[in-house]
Protein backbone atom coordinates (compact mmCIF):
# COMPACT_ATOMS: atom_id res chain seq x y z
CA UNK A 1 0.00 0.00 0.00
CA UNK A 2 1.29 3.47 -0.83
CA UNK A 3 1.93 5.94 1.98
CA UNK A 4 -0.35 8.78 0.84
CA UNK A 5 -4.05 8.47 0.02
CA UNK A 6 -5.50 10.73 -2.69
CA UNK A 7 -9.02 12.17 -2.57
CA UNK A 8 -10.86 14.46 -4.98
CA UNK A 9 -14.51 15.30 -5.70
CA UNK A 10 -16.92 14.83 -8.56
CA UNK A 11 -16.40 18.38 -9.85
CA UNK A 12 -13.16 17.01 -11.28
CA UNK A 13 -15.24 15.00 -13.78
CA UNK A 14 -12.93 12.05 -13.14
CA UNK A 15 -14.55 8.84 -14.31
CA UNK A 16 -15.39 5.98 -11.98
CA UNK A 17 -12.99 3.79 -13.98
CA UNK A 18 -10.10 6.25 -13.61
CA UNK A 19 -10.81 6.68 -9.91
CA UNK A 20 -10.51 2.91 -9.50
CA UNK A 21 -7.45 2.69 -11.76
CA UNK A 22 -5.53 5.30 -9.78
CA UNK A 23 -7.06 4.39 -6.40
CA UNK A 24 -8.51 7.86 -5.84
CA UNK A 25 -11.30 8.30 -3.30
CA UNK A 26 -14.19 10.46 -4.48
CA UNK A 27 -16.43 12.89 -2.59
CA UNK A 28 -19.83 13.35 -4.22
CA UNK A 29 -21.71 16.61 -4.63
CA UNK A 30 -25.47 16.39 -4.25
CA UNK A 31 -28.18 17.14 -6.79
CA UNK A 32 -31.41 18.21 -5.14
CA UNK A 33 -34.79 17.78 -6.82
CA UNK A 34 -38.14 18.52 -5.21
CA UNK A 35 -38.78 14.88 -4.41
CA UNK A 36 -35.31 13.37 -4.07
CA UNK A 37 -31.61 14.12 -3.54
CA UNK A 38 -29.03 12.21 -5.56
CA UNK A 39 -25.33 11.64 -5.01
CA UNK A 40 -23.50 13.07 -8.01
CA UNK A 41 -22.24 10.43 -10.43
CA UNK A 42 -23.23 7.53 -8.17
CA UNK A 43 -27.01 7.82 -8.26
CA UNK A 44 -27.63 9.92 -11.36
CA UNK A 45 -25.90 10.37 -14.70
CA UNK A 46 -25.02 13.55 -16.56
CA UNK A 47 -27.33 12.57 -19.41
CA UNK A 48 -30.23 12.06 -17.00
CA UNK A 49 -29.71 15.59 -15.66
CA UNK A 50 -29.52 17.09 -19.15
CA UNK A 51 -32.57 15.16 -20.39
CA UNK A 52 -34.77 16.38 -17.52
CA UNK A 53 -33.66 20.04 -17.28
CA UNK A 54 -36.72 21.23 -19.17
CA UNK A 55 -38.96 19.54 -16.60
CA UNK A 56 -37.08 20.68 -13.49
CA UNK A 57 -33.81 22.46 -12.83
CA UNK A 58 -32.47 21.05 -9.56
CA UNK A 59 -30.25 22.79 -7.05
CA UNK A 60 -26.89 21.47 -5.90
CA UNK A 61 -25.07 21.15 -2.59
CA UNK A 62 -21.67 20.13 -1.22
CA UNK A 63 -20.64 16.59 -0.38
CA UNK A 64 -22.21 15.95 3.01
CA UNK A 65 -20.11 16.22 6.15
CA UNK A 66 -21.15 12.64 6.89
CA UNK A 67 -19.61 11.46 3.61
CA UNK A 68 -16.37 13.37 4.24
CA UNK A 69 -16.18 11.72 7.67
CA UNK A 70 -16.89 8.34 6.10
CA UNK A 71 -14.02 8.74 3.62
CA UNK A 72 -11.60 9.81 6.36
CA UNK A 73 -12.76 6.92 8.57
CA UNK A 74 -12.14 4.52 5.70
CA UNK A 75 -8.62 5.87 5.18
CA UNK A 76 -7.80 5.44 8.86
CA UNK A 77 -9.20 1.90 8.79
CA UNK A 78 -7.05 1.11 5.75
CA UNK A 79 -3.98 2.20 7.67
CA UNK A 80 -3.13 5.49 5.99
CA UNK A 81 -1.21 8.11 7.95
CA UNK A 82 -1.30 10.79 5.23
CA UNK A 83 -3.96 12.01 2.81
CA UNK A 84 -3.91 14.63 0.09
CA UNK A 85 -7.34 16.01 -0.82
CA UNK A 86 -7.70 17.94 -4.09
CA UNK A 87 -11.20 19.47 -4.20
CA UNK A 88 -12.87 21.96 -6.50
CA UNK A 89 -11.42 25.48 -6.31
CA UNK A 90 -12.11 27.24 -3.02
CA UNK A 91 -13.17 30.22 -5.14
CA UNK A 92 -16.07 28.24 -6.59
CA UNK A 93 -17.28 26.08 -3.71
CA UNK A 94 -17.28 25.66 0.04
CA UNK A 95 -16.04 22.08 -0.29
CA UNK A 96 -12.44 23.14 0.46
CA UNK A 97 -13.50 24.73 3.76
CA UNK A 98 -15.76 21.81 4.71
CA UNK A 99 -12.92 19.29 4.31
CA UNK A 100 -10.57 21.49 6.32
CA UNK A 101 -13.15 21.57 9.08
CA UNK A 102 -13.61 17.79 9.11
CA UNK A 103 -9.88 17.04 9.07
CA UNK A 104 -9.56 18.65 12.51
CA UNK A 105 -11.30 15.56 13.91
CA UNK A 106 -8.46 13.35 12.60
CA UNK A 107 -5.33 14.54 14.37
CA UNK A 108 -3.56 11.20 13.81
CA UNK A 109 -3.97 11.63 10.04
CA UNK A 110 -1.72 14.16 8.28
CA UNK A 111 -4.42 15.58 5.99
CA UNK A 112 -3.46 18.23 3.45
CA UNK A 113 -6.26 19.98 1.53
CA UNK A 114 -4.76 21.34 -1.67
CA UNK A 115 -6.62 24.18 -3.36
CA UNK A 116 -6.83 23.14 -6.99
CA UNK A 117 -8.06 26.64 -7.95
CA UNK A 118 -9.74 24.97 -10.89
CA UNK A 119 -12.43 22.52 -11.98
CA UNK A 120 -13.17 19.68 -14.38
CA UNK A 121 -10.29 18.09 -16.34
CA UNK A 122 -7.78 20.56 -14.90
CA UNK A 123 -8.66 19.29 -11.43
CA UNK A 124 -8.66 15.65 -12.53
CA UNK A 125 -5.14 15.76 -14.01
CA UNK A 126 -3.86 17.14 -10.70
CA UNK A 127 -5.45 14.28 -8.77
CA UNK A 128 -4.16 11.65 -11.20
CA UNK A 129 -0.64 13.10 -11.11
CA UNK A 130 -0.75 13.07 -7.31
CA UNK A 131 -1.83 9.41 -7.34
CA UNK A 132 0.95 8.46 -9.77
CA UNK A 133 3.55 10.20 -7.62
CA UNK A 134 2.17 8.62 -4.45
CA UNK A 135 2.42 5.21 -6.12
CA UNK A 136 6.06 6.01 -6.97
CA UNK A 137 6.78 6.65 -3.29
CA UNK A 138 7.10 10.44 -3.46
CA UNK A 139 6.76 12.49 -0.30
CA UNK A 140 3.89 14.92 0.28
CA UNK A 141 6.01 18.04 -0.29
CA UNK A 142 7.31 16.63 -3.61
CA UNK A 143 3.77 16.00 -4.82
CA UNK A 144 2.55 19.45 -3.81
CA UNK A 145 5.53 21.09 -5.51
CA UNK A 146 4.72 19.27 -8.75
CA UNK A 147 1.02 20.17 -8.51
CA UNK A 148 1.98 23.83 -8.09
CA UNK A 149 3.97 23.66 -11.33
CA UNK A 150 1.17 21.93 -13.20
CA UNK A 151 -1.42 24.40 -11.94
CA UNK A 152 0.68 27.32 -13.18
CA UNK A 153 0.83 25.74 -16.64
CA UNK A 154 -2.89 25.20 -17.14
CA UNK A 155 -5.09 27.19 -19.51
CA UNK A 156 -8.82 26.49 -19.36
CA UNK A 157 -11.65 27.71 -21.54
CA UNK A 158 -15.38 27.04 -21.24
CA UNK A 159 -18.34 27.91 -23.41
CA UNK A 160 -22.04 27.49 -22.72
CA UNK A 161 -24.61 27.29 -25.49
CA UNK A 162 -27.26 29.07 -23.42
CA UNK A 163 -27.07 31.54 -20.54
CA UNK A 164 -30.28 30.16 -19.01
CA UNK A 165 -28.67 27.82 -16.50
CA UNK A 166 -25.95 30.25 -15.43
CA UNK A 167 -28.77 32.67 -14.64
CA UNK A 168 -30.76 30.10 -12.66
CA UNK A 169 -27.63 29.16 -10.71
CA UNK A 170 -26.95 32.80 -9.83
CA UNK A 171 -23.76 32.99 -11.93
CA UNK A 172 -24.99 35.97 -13.98
CA UNK A 173 -27.68 38.63 -13.63
CA UNK A 174 -31.05 38.93 -15.39
CA UNK A 175 -29.95 41.86 -17.54
CA UNK A 176 -26.79 40.09 -18.73
CA UNK A 177 -28.79 36.98 -19.58
CA UNK A 178 -31.45 38.94 -21.47
CA UNK A 179 -28.88 40.89 -23.48
CA UNK A 180 -26.89 37.75 -24.16
CA UNK A 181 -29.93 35.91 -25.46
CA UNK A 182 -30.98 38.85 -27.61
CA UNK A 183 -27.57 39.20 -29.22
CA UNK A 184 -26.82 35.45 -29.32
CA UNK A 185 -23.73 36.06 -27.21
CA UNK A 186 -21.58 33.16 -26.14
CA UNK A 187 -19.42 33.97 -23.10
CA UNK A 188 -15.93 32.45 -23.13
CA UNK A 189 -15.02 31.70 -19.52
CA UNK A 190 -11.73 30.81 -17.86
CA UNK A 191 -10.46 30.28 -14.33
CA UNK A 192 -8.41 33.16 -12.95
CA UNK A 193 -5.40 32.97 -10.65
CA UNK A 194 -7.77 33.36 -7.71
CA UNK A 195 -9.63 30.21 -8.71
CA UNK A 196 -12.78 32.06 -9.76
CA UNK A 197 -14.57 32.28 -13.09
CA UNK A 198 -13.58 35.11 -15.42
CA UNK A 199 -15.23 36.04 -18.69
CA UNK A 200 -12.43 36.57 -21.20
CA UNK A 201 -14.62 37.27 -24.23
CA UNK A 202 -18.21 37.48 -25.43
CA UNK A 203 -18.57 36.39 -29.03
CA UNK A 204 -21.66 36.38 -31.19
CA UNK A 205 -22.70 32.94 -32.34
CA UNK A 206 -21.34 29.43 -32.14
CA UNK A 207 -18.94 29.73 -35.09
CA UNK A 208 -17.04 32.61 -33.49
CA UNK A 209 -16.88 30.76 -30.20
CA UNK A 210 -15.33 27.76 -31.93
CA UNK A 211 -12.84 30.03 -33.68
CA UNK A 212 -11.86 31.57 -30.34
CA UNK A 213 -10.96 28.13 -28.97
CA UNK A 214 -8.89 27.24 -32.04
CA UNK A 215 -7.09 30.59 -32.06
CA UNK A 216 -6.27 30.24 -28.37
CA UNK A 217 -4.65 26.86 -28.96
CA UNK A 218 -2.57 28.30 -31.80
CA UNK A 219 -1.53 31.26 -29.66
CA UNK A 220 -0.40 29.12 -26.73
CA UNK A 221 1.26 26.33 -28.72
CA UNK A 222 3.42 28.66 -30.79
CA UNK A 223 6.00 28.74 -27.97
CA UNK A 224 7.23 25.34 -29.14
CA UNK A 225 6.73 23.62 -25.77
CA UNK A 226 4.82 20.37 -25.36
CA UNK A 227 1.14 20.41 -24.45
CA UNK A 228 -1.74 18.02 -23.98
CA UNK A 229 -5.38 18.96 -24.62
CA UNK A 230 -8.37 17.67 -22.68
CA UNK A 231 -12.03 18.25 -23.52
CA UNK A 232 -15.22 17.99 -21.50
CA UNK A 233 -18.80 18.59 -22.60
CA UNK A 234 -22.48 18.26 -21.76
CA UNK A 235 -24.37 17.03 -24.82
CA UNK A 236 -21.96 19.22 -26.77
CA UNK A 237 -20.52 16.59 -29.08
CA UNK A 238 -21.10 18.61 -32.24
CA UNK A 239 -19.29 21.71 -30.94
CA UNK A 240 -16.52 19.67 -29.32
CA UNK A 241 -15.92 17.60 -32.46
CA UNK A 242 -15.77 20.75 -34.62
CA UNK A 243 -13.23 22.39 -32.30
CA UNK A 244 -11.03 19.27 -32.26
CA UNK A 245 -11.22 18.89 -36.05
CA UNK A 246 -10.17 22.51 -36.64
CA UNK A 247 -7.37 22.26 -34.09
CA UNK A 248 -6.09 19.13 -35.83
CA UNK A 249 -6.07 21.01 -39.14
CA UNK A 250 -3.76 23.72 -37.82
CA UNK A 251 -1.86 21.62 -35.25
CA UNK A 252 -1.96 18.02 -36.51
CA UNK A 253 0.59 16.77 -33.96
CA UNK A 254 -1.17 18.13 -30.87
CA UNK A 255 -2.03 15.48 -28.28
CA UNK A 256 -5.74 15.15 -27.50
CA UNK A 257 -5.39 13.26 -24.26
CA UNK A 258 -8.94 12.94 -22.99
CA UNK A 259 -12.58 13.66 -23.81
CA UNK A 260 -15.37 13.20 -21.28
CA UNK A 261 -18.83 14.29 -20.20
CA UNK A 262 -18.86 16.71 -17.28
CA UNK A 263 -20.28 15.51 -13.98
CA UNK A 264 -24.03 15.61 -13.39
CA UNK A 265 -23.65 18.44 -10.85
CA UNK A 266 -21.85 20.59 -13.44
CA UNK A 267 -24.60 19.90 -15.97
CA UNK A 268 -27.06 21.64 -13.65
CA UNK A 269 -25.14 24.92 -13.96
CA UNK A 270 -23.93 24.65 -17.57
CA UNK A 271 -26.83 23.09 -19.43
CA UNK A 272 -26.66 21.30 -22.79
CA UNK A 273 -24.10 22.45 -25.32
CA UNK A 274 -21.36 23.22 -22.81
CA UNK A 275 -17.78 22.53 -23.94
CA UNK A 276 -14.63 22.89 -21.87
CA UNK A 277 -10.99 22.69 -22.93
CA UNK A 278 -7.82 22.32 -20.87
CA UNK A 279 -4.46 23.15 -22.42
CA UNK A 280 -1.88 21.55 -20.13
CA UNK A 281 1.82 22.21 -20.63
CA UNK A 282 3.89 19.14 -19.84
Amino acid sequence: MRKIAIVTDTASDISIDDAKKYDIKILHYQIVYKDKTYKDQLEITAKEVIDTLEEEVPTTSLPSLDEIHEVFDELVKEGYKEVLVIPLSSGLSGCFNAINMVKEDYQALNAVVYDSRTISAAQAVLAIKAAEMADAGCEMKEIISELDKMRENQNTLFIVDTLKYLLLGGRIGHVSAAVGKLLNLKPIITIGDDGKYETVAKVRGRAKAISYFVNKVQEILKDGKEYKLYFSHAAGEEIKDKIIALIKEVKPDVKIEGVCWISPVACVHCGPGYVGMLIQRI
